[in-house]
């Protein structure tokens, strides 16, 4: 790719696609029909990230490639990346990933921001949707084909809603979802994320075992329990995730170091080497505005195949806990429960507004617990969940950071928490459908609007 370009330059100077490109989203786009180069080697890690930087986020997209780029593919691991800009005027770009040694990123924390600096050789996608989950499955299926490995781990880069839709995008209807692309006006639902996953599955016949959602507030019950039969382990967030988002540097640098790594440890990299970056970097985030003063991250790693027995447990409690006469307790409880996107202004992590919709379901349970007025039956079943939570088998690995200590409180998992209204595309989700929580949460917002 030339250096020092704009992006009209940077576009140019990648080749077209073989094939013709796609008349309209959603429909793959034509890289996929090209075939794959002669007798492959398989690696052992094939790292796939959907980079949708077509929104406020673009700069730290193109930091991120940064960051990759300090490693580089290897023999034993290949790193692909799709990239869409809000300038590239629907023409995205796929990525080999390549060591730079030419433009060395001298500040990992701020990044480097030059799009000129991308120096690993690319090729354009003409009308790529990066809202699409059918364009997601089409370069997941550009890079195995290209790029075979015996481990795939996938990443979803963008804003992220586990609970709500963000405006400006599909506004159709009110969904819950990933990668909104500010120029097709289209998202991925979170639903449509397993459709991706089990369709690469389907049209290659090789699983995703992580996938990592490089976003904010995706690490819910009703995400990762939607991925129980589809992948190995979800990696992701409770809360927001700062600008800086995961440092691929290290995460891609330590299984440079060992490509053996099995699936599990590589999710437990992940979460570990955030906690680093972000522990380190604290006071700078801080101070450049990447990180609110009162706020803190977190990170985590779920064991897919668990996601059956804690829907049990959590049934079990359920069931008890939505008894009307409970109401009480579980108000005074969910008062002093951490909640998410930042809405712990008062400094301890309990959340004073009316805006909170997603709350970490140990600290919820432990706080109804807590309470004087919870009966036997219901502290003996919340100890149960609180024990399958902990256990080491569900959430596998789980990481937060200050400056808020309250952050500390995080267990891994979050859960649904409107305060006022009841968002119905919830019913949609396979948690939903499969567990008591929907039930619990109506309830309780029934209480509340005739309490």
């Amino acid at each position: 790719m030339a250096q020092g370009a704009g992006f009209d330059e940077l576009y140019k100077s990648l080749p077209q696609p073989a094939a013709s490109p796609v008349a309209s989203a959603p429909a793959p786009v034509a890289a996929a029909t090209q075939a794959a180069p002669a007798a492959a080697v398989e690696r052992e890690w094939l790292v796939m990230v959907f980079l949708n930087g077509r929104n406020n986020l673009w700069s730290s997209g193109i930091a991120d490639i940064n960051e990759m780029e300090t490693v580089g593919s290897t023999d034993k691991m290949a790193v692909t990346v799709q990239l869409g800009l809000l300038q590239d005027r629907g023409t995205a770009a796929r990525f080999l990933i390549q060591k730079d040694t030419q433009f060395p990123v001298a500040d990992l924390v701020s990044g480097d921001r030059n799009v000129a600096h991308i120096v690993s050789p690319g090729v354009r996608v003409p009308n790529a949707d990066m809202g699409s989950w059918k364009h997601l499955v089409d370069f997941a299926k550009w890079s195995i084909r290209r790029y075979p490995a015996k481990k795939i781990m996938v990443v979803l880069w963008n804003h992220g809603s586990g609970r709500i839709d963000i405006g400006g995008a599909d506004n159709s209807g009110s969904e819950l979802g990933i990668a909104y692309d500010d120029l097709t006006r289209n998202f991925i639902r979170n639903r449509q994320i397993k459709l991706a996953v089990d369709a690469i599955r389907s049209e290659t016949g090789r699983k995703v075992n992580i996938l990592d959602t490089d976003a904010c507030l995706m690490q819910m019950a009703s995400v990762t329990y939607e991925l129980k039969d589809s992948v190995d382990f979800v990696v992701g967030a409770e809360e927001i995730v700062p600008g800086p988002g995961l440092p691929y540097d290290t995460v891609l640098g330590a299984l440079a170091a060992d490509p053996g790594m099995s699936p599990e440890q590589l999710s437990r990299t992940l979460v570990e080497k955030f906690h680093t970056f972000y522990d380190s970097n604290m006071a700078a985030l801080v101070a450049m505005k990447a990180l609110k003063s009162n706020a803190g991250t977190t990170l985590s790693a779920v064991r897919s195949s668990a996601s059956s027995g804690f829907v049990s447990v959590l049934n079990a409690w359920a069931a008890e806990a939505k008894k009307p006469a409970n109401f009480p307790v579980l108000k005074a409880a969910m008062a002093k429960t951490l909640a998410f996107e930042y809405g712990n202004n008062n400094g301890n992590g309990n959340d004073t507004s009316t805006s909170a919709r997603s709350r970490d379901l140990y600290d919820f349970v432990k706080n109804v617990n807590a309470e004087a007025a919870a009966t036997p039956a219901l502290k003996a079943l919340g100890a149960d969940l609180l024990d399958f939570i902990d256990s080491g088998s569900y959430v596998i690995a789980n990481v937060t950071t200050g400056p808020n200590a309250a952050y500390v409180r995080a267990k891994g998992m979050a859960v649904y928490f409107p305060k006022m209204v009841y968002d119905p595309s919830y019913d949609e989700t396979l948690f939903a459908r499969d567990s008591l929580w929907d039930e619990l949460i109506k309830m309780m917002v029934t209480k509340e609007h005739n309490f």
